[in-house]
């Protein structure tokens, strides 16, 4: 057996699938029969309590689908349940499918048999869901009572017809006894029949309702059912008695205009030329006296005939007389022509039919360009007419509409104001936001605009960023409009900071050079608002509008100050902004006033710091030497200020921070302002102190104003009296080995790098603290340096930088702690895997530890001794910092220590003394050569092999043995020039004490004729070729 969607029987849950559908497929067909108001011969309430009931039984069964009750006991009696409720659902659906799909006119004679058919349906439906309810003998199913009482409501449920519909359907069955005898009852009775069954008496209708009704009749006969035929015949009788009467009046106007068309037709075709066809402008008549078109005749003539067109008469003149009357004539058929359009257009437009709208807004547009229709529109009231069909109408509609208003617009203020009125300027917005942009869409605005009011009612329509998009449009028509417009609505501060919100600032800057400090105040706050870019930016960048900005500084008024300092801040974070800042003579004065006025608002002053920051840190050396406004910053005087501002404890941590920035932004600029810093022994002692502060960005700022006073300065860091001094130092190092910031460490310890030389305080300090250890864990943490800079590269560079104080042989204490440390090969290593500056550090390092130095016992006791009294907890803290692998020397690595050195033998055997050979450095140093910027101290560290004259055979042989001839050859091809010179003096004495081969003689020959031709090193190349015996030692060279 097959149920309703070709679904089968079994399994149970593809029939209770098959039974929702057919549930939902009923509430559906409910809901269409209330959208086409079929709902009004039924009484609602029933339908939908029906449809409600059905939603309900398709609850039940999702559960009993739910429950999977195919392999229960009671399962056969719910199988034959579901197939007894499928059967009465299809039908209950037919019964509404029918009546939702039959005529109206047919359903009034059947409705009662369909409540019927209904109230049938849902009592079986009712024992059927009662069936569902015993099919489950599980006394705690839920379901149970909810299914008793589903079961009773649908048993009870009635369905009723309206009471309009019982009194229609006794007078319908009154007309069908009385067999068409009462014409005029008739016409009546039909006339509430249209009523009840919710239509008018138009032809539309009841034509449609009689093509629905013969479809039905002929239905019923290929059934064989004749009674219902024959009723069906006769209501198809009564409805086209109804269509004739209904029809009359049309017809009888529709018969009116075709006399009168035809009357119409004889006419015109008496106005029209008989040469062109067409309605005569300028008719003249000939001498037989018929008239035609006057170029027309006149060409007629010209071709050489001499006969009437029309009556084939000679004629024997061929003057051409204007018929002024036929003229006078034509022209008042067209005006009465014109006058009946318009006659007929004025209740077309109020019509409901879209095509007579249609056609009349189409008569309007061509009425309308004469200006005398423009008035008679106006007159007859049809202007809000004409705008409401922007709103609904189609896009042939609304391009009519527009060119009826573009003309209704020009023609007067009274139609400007009713345009206005209508919402012409909402439902324009609206086109342009559906991308409708009509030329005469914009042609509207352009005539209103002209207008204040009107032009207010534009801009507060949100029409301005439409507008804007539609100054680049591709149609030059539209854009030259659209920038009338936008000009028209210029005069107004609110819509030009609209303009440039929507990214059209040429209004904007006009505005504000001109406008008064107010509306300027009132624009720079709307421009800190707006979202900016390095391309909408561009369009500031005028030397008329950073001067109007920066002179609004100087106002008396607070709130106009603030509103501009706050715009030159956003600016002045671009670049190219920033230099026109800069070259405004009044910007650094201003910002200086307002930082050194104490008595001006902390946040103006924090807001005119930070600006001057943004104007500094971009800017150039050159720049900032050329401006005498910059040069002004580096005055005793200005830096004052700003390290005043550093050291009271009134200011806040964010003051402090952002004053740092702009001593820090000045220095790396200034040689005079670090100057200024430097001898200021109170600021000095300040600054190291506020390295103990707990805030962060204070630490940092303070670090970075401390490494840069620092720079390119012989005395290095300059460091407060004791006991200042110990805590400064001890401040760094802390922070050295504390910050869990890389940027903070690398930092202190580039400055611990730079520390003065020659203080020996500054070694003691150093010798009692746990900087070295510190050093050593940083620089044998692993971390692949193979890329860009990464800060933990930086941090091994300064810690290296920092070890070549510990390195140096004048500081026996340092140096010695260095060796009990066993750095040696961790230092090899960076040579291999470490940042090119690491590298040039590294090979440093190593060449001051390959000379020698003295030291006495009580030194090295004193070494040793603080060694043993330092705790290792910092160093352990820094070991977390850096959790990479660690590459430090260990037994394994020393293990060779103490055997004999290929070059010194047993003096290098002791592991305090450092030997490149024995720490096998001198390969990697070699390797090192390649690398320009670190050649030069890897060079260094490779002559240090060669100082004693005792073993300078076997070390040139060990440097020659690592490829040393090949890399030194290229330091003298490719390499600086101070490395070319130390590569000179290396390659003389390898080439002393070795034997090249042939190959590398035939290079080292060429590389050292080309240096002959470098005025400072051919002297070198000459004496080392005249060795090789390729040039004589009396050559001009020497």
């Amino acid at each position: 057996m097959e149920l309703g969607f070709g679904m089968s029987v079994d399994p149970i849950n593809i029939l209770i699938t098959a039974l929702q559908e057919l549930c939902k497929r009923i509430g559906h067909v409910v809901i269409e029969l209330e959208d086409q108001g079929k709902d009004i011969m039924i009484e609602k309430e029933s339908l939908c309590q029906f449809s409600g009931y059905v939603s309900e039984i398709n609850m039940i069964l999702q559960v009993l689908k739910a429950n999977r009750v195919e392999n229960s006991t009671e399962s056969m009696a719910t199988r034959s349940a579901l197939r007894n409720l499928n059967s009465q659902l299809k039908q209950a659906c037919e019964v509404i499918e029918k009546y939702k799909s039959g005529s109206r006119l047919w359903l009034l004679f059947n409705y009662r048999s369909m409540l019927k058919q209904m109230e049938q349906s849902a009592k079986g439906i009712s024992e059927t869901v009662s069936m569902l309810g015993m099919g489950n003998h599980d006394p705690t199913w839920s379901l149970k009572s909810k299914i008793e009482k589903l079961a009773s409501n649908l048993r009870l449920l009635e369905f009723q017809s309206t009471p309009a519909m019982e009194a229609t359907a006794l007078k319908i069955e009154e007309l069908m006894a009385q067999n068409g005898r009462n014409m005029e009852f008739r016409n009546k009775l039909l006339e509430r029949i249209m009523a009840a069954v919710g239509a008018t008496t138009n032809t539309l209708f009841v034509r449609e309702e009689l093509v629905l009704l013969r479809r039905e009749k002929e239905m019923m006969e290929a059934q064989k059912k004749q009674a219902e035929a024959l009723r069906l015949s006769q209501l198809i009788g009564e409805g086209s008695t109804s269509y004739s009467s209904v029809a009359i009046t049309e017809n009888a106007n529709r018969q009116a205009i075709i006399v009168n068309s035809s009357r119409q037709l004889d006419l015109i075709s008496s106005f029209k030329c008989p040469l062109s066809g067409k309605v005569m402008e300028d008719p003249v008549a000939i001498l037989c006296g018929h008239s035609f078109e006057r170029d027309a005749i006149r060409k007629h003539f010209d071709s050489g005939e001499k006969t009437c067109p029309v009556c084939e008469e000679e004629i024997m003149s061929l003057e051409l007389t204007p018929n002024i009357s036929l003229r006078s004539t034509i022209h008042e058929w067209k005006q009465r022509e014109l006058d009946e359009k318009l006659q007929r257009a004025v209740p077309d437009i109020n019509s409901d039919d879209p095509n007579r709208v249609s056609q009349a807004l189409e008569d309007l547009k061509d009425l309308m360009e004469m200006p005398r229709y423009r008035a008679a529109v106006a007159e007859q009231g049809l202007v809000p007419k004409i705008v409401l069909s922007l709103k609904a109408g189609s896009r042939i509609n609304m391009k009519a509409a527009l060119k009826c208003l573009c003309y209704l617009v020009n023609h007067s203020e009274e139609n400007k104001r009713a345009i206005v009125e209508a919402g012409a300027i909402h439902y324009i917005q609206k086109l342009f936001r559906k991308g409708e942009a009509q030329p005469d869409a914009v042609a509207i605005l352009v005539e209103l605009a002209e207008k204040e009011e009107f032009a207010e009612e534009i801009g507060n329509t949100n029409c301005i960023p439409f507008l804007v998009s539609l100054l680049e449009n591709h149609n030059p028509d539209i854009s030259q409009k659209a920038e009338k417009v936008v000009e028209n609505l210029s005069s107004n501060t609110h819509f030009v900071i609209k303009m440039a919100d929507a990214g059209y600032f040429q209004p904007f800057l006009v505005r504000f050079n001109q406008g008064p400090s107010e509306t300027q105040a009132r624009m720079a706050t709307a421009l800190v608002q707006m979202q900016l870019n390095e391309v909408k930016v561009k369009v500031f960048e005028h030397k008329q509008f950073v001067g109007a900005l920066v002179r609004v500084l100087s106002s008396s008024t607070p709130a106009y100050r603030s509103a501009c300092l706050q715009c030159i801040k956003k600016l002045s974070a671009y670049p190219t902004m920033a230099k026109y800042f800069l070259a405004e003579a009044a910007t650094i004065p201003a910002l200086l006033g307002l930082i050194s006025f104490f008595s001006s608002d902390p946040q103006w002053r924090q807001v005119a710091t930070e600006i001057l920051t943004s104007l500094i840190e971009p800017s150039q050396l050159s720049e900032f030497e050329a401006n005498p406004n910059l040069q002004e910053l580096q005055s005793h005087h200005n830096i004052g200020v700003f390290l005043h501002f550093v050291t009271i404890e009134a200011s806040t941590p964010e003051t402090k921070t952002q004053f740092l920035r702009l001593l820090r932004a000045i220095g790396n600029k200034s040689v005079v302002a670090r100057g200024v810093i430097r001898t200021d022994k109170d600021a000095i002692t300040h600054l190291f102190s506020s390295l103990n502060s707990s805030h962060p960005d204070v630490i940092r700022q303070t670090l970075k104003l401390i490494y840069c006073i620092a720079e390119e300065h012989p005395d290095g860091i300059p460091l407060p009296p004791l006991p200042a001094k110990e805590m400064a130092i001890n401040a760094l190092v802390m922070i050295f080995t504390h910050s869990p910031e890389v940027e903070d460490r690398s930092i202190a310890a580039g400055i611990m790098s730079r520390l003065p030389l020659e203080d020996t305080t500054v070694d003691d300090i150093l010798c009692q603290s746990e900087a070295l250890k510190a050093i050593r864990e940083v620089i044998c943490t692993e971390d692949g340096m193979h890329f860009a800079p990464t800060p933990i590269e930086l941090l091994q560079e300064n810690a290296l930088a920092a070890l070549l104080r510990f390195a140096e042989p004048n500081k026996p204490k340092l140096r010695k702690q260095l060796s009990d440390l066993e750095l040696y090969p961790s230092l090899v290593q960076v040579l291999t895997s470490g940042s090119s500056c690491a590298k040039q550090r590294t090979a440093t390092v190593l060449a001051r530890l390959s000379q020698p130095t003295v030291e006495s016992a009580t030194d090295t006791d004193v070494v040793r001794g603080a060694a043993d009294k330092k705790s290792l907890k910092p160093l352990m803290f820094l070991a977390s910092l850096l959790p990479m692998s660690s590459r430090c020397c260990n037994s394994a690595s020393l293990s060779s220590w103490g055997s004999p050195c290929s070059v010194h033998g047993s003096a290098c055997s002791s592991r305090q003394t450092f030997c490149l050979v024995k720490s096998d450095a001198v390969r990697p140093l070699v390797q090192t050569l390649s690398e320009k910027d670190a050649a030069e101290a890897a060079l260094l560290a490779l002559e240090t092999l060669l100082k004693d004259q005792t073993t300078l055979s076997s070390a040139a042989s060990t440097i020659a043995e690592s490829q040393g001839v090949a890399a030194i050859l290229d330091v003298l091809e490719k390499g600086t020039l101070p490395a070319k010179e130390k590569a000179l003096d290396l390659f003389q004495i390898l080439y002393q004490h070795t034997n090249l081969s042939q190959q590398q003689f035939r290079r080292s020959e060429r590389i050292l004729i080309q240096l002959l031709d470098d005025e400072a090193l051919k002297k070198k190349a000459a004496l080392v070729l005249s060795d090789m015996d390729i040039i004589s030692k009396q050559s001009s060279f020497f």
